[in-house]
């Protein structure tokens, strides 16, 4: 779940929903909503709140939630995490991977760092490019990689250095 702001300056939450079918998980854009003029834990919450009731959708669905660690999100009284778990007691959250890994990166040896901006530039590359992604993607498929391209070719990876 993250909340952002698009170039017309309107703030977006954004949830993307991955969950089991068949024998693999899928990931799904959830919920894509304007906020109101503030974008507070209990604005999100609310939001989010609204969208399950109206669909029908049992607060027991609330498995984890992953966030980027802003405090609207992440506050300990009225974040929107502290919400959820409020209604949802079975709820775990958890930081963003591409945070940790901002973290984890700090004190990395520099042939490491150097790899990882080599590997990331490919990436980039690869996901820049409309038809690079589309390849990628039947490369990954004919090589039964676990791990393919699911989201939009233009979310670029970025570096904290």
């Amino acid at each position: 779940m993250d909340d952002s702001t698009d170039v017309a300056g309107l703030a977006i939450l954004m949830a993307i929903l991955l969950y089991p079918y068949l024998d693999s998980f899928h990931e799904d854009l959830f919920l894509c909503k304007p906020l109101p003029s503030t974008s507070t834990g209990t604005a999100i919450f609310k939001l989010l709140d609204e969208f399950f009731v109206e669909n029908s959708i049992l607060r027991d669905n609330y498995v984890d939630v992953c966030t980027d660690g802003a405090k609207a999100m992440t506050g300990k009284m009225s974040g929107a995490i502290a919400k959820i778990k409020g209604k949802a007691k079975g709820c775990s959250s958890v930081h963003c991977i591409l945070r940790q890994h901002a973290l984890a990166m700090k004190k990395m040896p520099p042939f490491k760092k150097e790899v990882l901006s080599k590997t990331v530039k490919m990436i980039n590359f690869i996901k820049s490019r409309p038809k690079n992604n589309r390849l990628f993607k039947i490369l990954c498929d004919d090589i039964e990689s676990l791990h393919t391209v699911t989201s939009s070719p233009r979310n670029k990876v970025a570096l904290p250095w």
